[in-house]
């Protein structure tokens, strides 16, 4: 059966476990290995990674792909976040020297991990 890709979008790991554990049929090893790691390291249930990302892109002003690399890592101090988005080049001026975003982040961030997100 030919396989053809619709649509691509960057998802949580959280979401990933959730539709790999949905999928209805049997999963091949790469998918097997994919749940494996994704179940291992997933921080937040798929409904919270998916509200972080939200608010992450619609208050914060981050793109979808920075958004779930927080929601994925779920940094807790301004140094953590820093270290993942260091490799942003676009954050340079936008979030690396605003000491308020970047707390307004973690913020975030710690009440997605206590399940206070709405």
């Amino acid at each position: 059966m030919v396989r053809k890709i619709l649509s691509k979008t960057e998802i949580p790991m959280a979401s990933a476990v959730k539709i790999l554990e949905n999928s209805g049929s049997e999963l091949n090893v790469l998918q097997s290995r994919v749940l494996s790691y994704a179940k291992k390291y997933a921080k937040l249930t798929p409904e919270q990674a998916e509200l972080l990302v939200e608010k992450l892109v619609n208050d914060i002003g981050l793109t979808r792909r920075e958004a779930v690399q927080i929601a994925d890592i779920c940094p807790t101090n301004v140094e953590e976040l820093r270290a993942v988005m260091s490799g942003y080049k676009r954050l340079v001026s936008f979030l690396l020297f605003s000491e308020e975003k970047m707390k307004a982040v973690v913020s975030l961030v710690e009440d997605a991990l206590n399940n206070r997100l709405k």
